[in-house]
C-alpha cells in the first residue's frame, strides 16, 4: 500500500521565504519517493502579529489562544490570506501541485465549540471562546485530492454543524487526521532537530524513542519547556495509530525526505513501544 505521511509545520517556521522554499523542495523530494503527503500548517505568530496591527490583545490560557469574534477574524485572515497563500506559492514554484484550503473544506473536519474547561494554573473554568474541538473527520477531500495528484495543504480553520466558523488548534487537527485518514507517519517540523536532554549539549540528542520512554523523560526533567508539550502531542498521535512520529528541524535541508528514506541525520523518531524499531 502507498505510504501516507502527514506533515505538520508551525507558523514560526514559515515566516521567511527561504524557509518556505526549503520546505517546498523537501516536499517535492518526499513525493518523488512515491509517498502520499498532506500538510497541516499553523499560523500562531502571524495571528498575533496581525492582531497587534488591528489593535487586538492576544490572550492565552494554558498556552492556548482565547478566541473572540475579532480574534477569529484575525486568525482566518492570517491563515487564508498570509500563511496559506505564501506556502502554496512556494510549493508551486517547487513543482509541488499543492491545493491550499481550510480543514473545513468539503467537511473534512467538522468542529464543535469547546466547552469551558479546567486549565492548569487557572482557578476558574476557562472559556476559550470560538475555539473548536473535533466533532467528525471525513477523509474524502484528502483522498480525492490525492487521486487527482494534488497535495492537500490544510489550515486549522473549521466550522460547526450550524455554520459557525471556529479556530482549531493545529496540534488537535493533526491528531484527529491521524486517526481519520490513517496516516502511517507524522512529521513535525519544528525549531529544533529532535529531542535533546540538554539543548545546549549536542551529545544529549536522542535519535530514537518509543512512546513508553516519554513519561520517564518528563518525570526526570530530561526534557523541558515546549518539548514537553511536543512529546505529549507525539504520544497522542501514536495512540491514534501512526507507526512513527518524526521531529525534525525546519532549517535542515532534506529533513523530511531524509527522515522518511532512513538516511542519517539529526532528528528524532518516536515509535509505538510494540513496534519493531528499524
Amino acid at each position: 500500500m502507498t505510504r501516507k505521511v502527514l506533515v505538520k509545520v508551525g507558523g514560526e517556521t514559515l515566516k521567511v521565504l527561504a524557509d518556505r522554499q526549503r520546505l517546498a523542495r523537501d516536499l517535492a523530494a518526499v513525493r518523488a519517493q512515491g509517498v502520499q503527503v498532506c500538510v497541516v500548517h499553523g499560523a500562531g505568530p502571524q495571528i498575533t502579529a496581525l492582531a497587534e496591527r488591528l489593535g487586538l490583545q492576544s490572550v492565552f490560557k494554558g498556552g492556548r489562544r482565547v478566541t473572540d469574534e475579532p480574534m477569529l477574524e484575525a486568525a482566518a485572515m492570517a491563515m487564508a490570506g498570509d500563511v496559506g497563500p505564501k506556502l502554496l506559492a512556494a510549493c508551486l514554484a517547487a513543482e509541488v501541485p499543492a491545493v491550499s484550503c481550510p480543514a473545513a473544506a468539503g467537511s473534512c473536519v467538522v468542529g464543535r465549540k469547546r466547552p469551558p474547561r479546567k486549565v492548569a494554573g487557572e482557578a476558574e473554568l476557562v472559556d476559550f471562546g470560538l475555539v473548536a474541538d473535533v466533532a467528525t473527520i471525513d477523509p474524502k477531500l484528502i483522498e480525492t485530492l490525492w487521486q487527482g495528484g494534488f497535495v492537500p495543504v490544510l489550515s486549522s480553520v473549521v466550522a460547526d454543524a450550524d455554520g459557525q466558523l471556529l479556530n482549531l488548534n493545529a496540534d488537535s487537527l493533526v491528531t484527529a487526521l491521524t486517526d481519520g485518514v490513517h496516516f502511517d507517519d507524522v512529521v513535525l517540523v519544528t525549531g529544533v532537530p529532535g529531542v535533546f536532554g540538554d539543548l545546549n549539549d549536542p551529545s544529549t540528542h536522542l535519535a530514537e524513542l518509543t512512546d513508553a520512554d516519554i513519561p520517564g523523560l518528563i518525570e526526570r526533567g530530561a526534557v523541558k519547556g515546549g518539548m514537553i508539550a511536543k512529546l505529549e502531542e507525539v504520544t497522542a498521535i501514536l495512540k491514534k495509530g501512526a507507526s512513527a512520529v518524526w521531529i525534525v528541524g525546519y532549517t535542515d535541508e532534506a529533513a523530511l525526505s531524509g527522515a522518511l528514506a532512513g538516511t542519517p541525520g539529526l532528528r528524532t523518531v518516536v515509535r509505538r513501544a510494540q513496534s519493531t524499531v528499524a
